[in-house]
């Protein structure tokens, strides 16, 4: 298997907002390895072209979804500047197959990270929780049994980030550990969780992202932009949907507003949900 040129298709289907049609073309029966490796070769190529790394982003982080798929720990994703957007921005749908979104914190780290033992040891690095809204392409094309390998070759479908205008909080250090987060969609609550639900806080999902990096002879930064997941789970947006992410506790909100399509899409078999 090509992986090199597997990923060149991978990226030209992504930039034509169609990820992962070649899930539908032809077999593609990747171990979870494979799909990590053809992941990080798609980020290695819009590196080339110039684009710069945000961070990384943890998903699959509930049990539940987890057994799902056939996983036994949580998945992991890039994200990029280039898909970074200030809380107020107004997105496209034409720029996205099936967008749905997801309401979580993320951190900013303070330091580099030279190891997840060393993070263990030193979890100030974290700096404090923030909320923010994650856009997705939430398209699968795979059948059932392959979607977990499809997933991470399709970088855990993340499509995009909505970031708080300001990401400090006058909060107390730490108090996004216990913070209540809400998903609103044009007025109306669709989900509501807080920190305490995520088993052992955010440090967990953080040290396995360690670890996986580790293996790929990579390290966390400083200034890099971590998305820790969610319990709660993604909802499809249409045209006309204001979304907002708010944490009374913080103090912090984070708005968008989306768009119809301003080009019609070309058709292609897939299977779309979980």
């Amino acid at each position: 298997m090509n992986l090199l040129a597997l990923a060149a298709r991978q990226l030209s289907d992504y930039d034509r907002h169609r990820p992962g049609l070649v899930f539908v073309e032809q077999s593609l029966p990747l171990t979870l390895t494979q799909a990590y490796e053809l992941q990080f070769k798609v980020a290695q190529l819009r590196e080339q072209r110039g684009e710069c790394l945000a961070g990384y982003k943890i998903g699959c982080i509930s049990r539940t979804m987890q057994a799902q798929l056939g996983l036994d720990q949580p998945v992991f994703g890039h994200v990029w500047e280039s898909e970074c957007h200030a809380s107020g921005s107004v997105i496209d749908t034409a720029r996205y197959d099936g967008l749905a979104v997801e309401g979580e914190f993320a951190v900013r780290l303070d330091s580099d990270i030279p190891s997840a033992d060393w993070l263990q040891r030193n979890p100030g690095a974290l700096g404090d929780g923030f909320v923010i809204i994650e856009l997705h392409n939430y398209v699968f094309r795979a059948p059932v049994a392959g979607r977990a390998a499809e997933l991470v070759a399709n970088n855990a479908i993340h499509a995009g980030v909505v970031l708080p205008v300001e990401e400090t909080t006058s909060a107390a250090p730490g108090a996004s550990a216990s913070a209540t987060l809400k998903v609103v969609r044009n007025g109306e609550a669709l989900g509501e969780t807080n920190g305490d639900e995520l088993e052992g806080g955010l440090m967990p999902g953080i040290l396995h992202l360690a670890r996986h990096l580790e293996r790929y002879d990579r390290r966390l930064r400083q200034g890099q932009l971590i998305l820790t997941g969610s319990p709660l789970p993604l909802w499809r947006v249409v045209a006309g949907d204001r979304i907002e992410v708010l944490s009374e506790q913080l103090g912090q909100q984070v708005v968008v507003r989306v768009r119809g399509a301003d080009a019609e899409r070309d058709a292609a078999p897939d299977r779309r949900g979980m």
